[in-house]
């Protein structure tokens, strides 16, 4: 931004601000004007049809995130699985010229399904897992951090649980994590 753009940014600020607080005086000027018993008809009505409206969009964030949820499990199921291969060692030893089909067609799957439905959260977590893997860094934390994340945004909780706890899940020796 030039200087120009900022000084016009903040005159239309002031404009904006000051329209708005001479309209909030207006309306209470208007409203002191009113007989008692219809101004509190008038009260009564604005919060009925304020808490109407947040009712409404309640439901219907509601709505939209549990029509989102089979997609979210979907490709979520999709880092597990992988997760579990590599623990498993069922994948074995791959480097940049041996990496299987399969699991290049499920990074792409995976990759697709975050970028429509994972969280924000989720996405950093992906995005930190992928920068430690490639570095040779902490892995388990990183897939950690992932599972909380993908925990919370499906709506679970991780009040409780400290970290490394839910990659111990997946682990032979739950205490050799440390």
């Amino acid at each position: 931004m030039n200087k120009k753009q900022v000084i016009a940014g903040g005159v239309a600020l002031l404009v904006v601000s000051a329209f708005g607080l001479w309209a909030i005086y207006s309306a209470f000027q208007w409203f002191q004007s009113l007989n008692a018993s219809v101004a509190a008809a008038l009260i009564t009505a604005s919060i009925g049809l304020i808490g109407l409206w947040y009712a409404q969009w309640q439901s219907k964030t509601r709505d939209i995130a549990e029509s989102h949820r089979a997609s979210k499990i979907e490709v979520y199921k999709v880092f597990f699985d992988l997760v579990e291969k590599f623990q498993t060692n069922e994948i074995g030893d791959i480097n940049d010229e041996n990496i299987p089909e399969w699991l290049k067609t499920d990074f792409q799957k995976l990759n697709r399904g975050l970028l429509l439905w994972a969280s924000p959260g989720v996405i950093t977590a992906y995005l930190n897992f992928r920068t430690v893997a490639g570095s040779g860094g902490n892995i388990l934390s990183a897939v950690d951090t992932m599972y909380r994340e993908i925990r919370k945004d499906l709506g679970n909780s991780n009040y409780q649980l400290k970290p490394g706890d839910l990659i111990r899940i997946g682990l032979k020796d739950p205490n050799e994590l440390k």
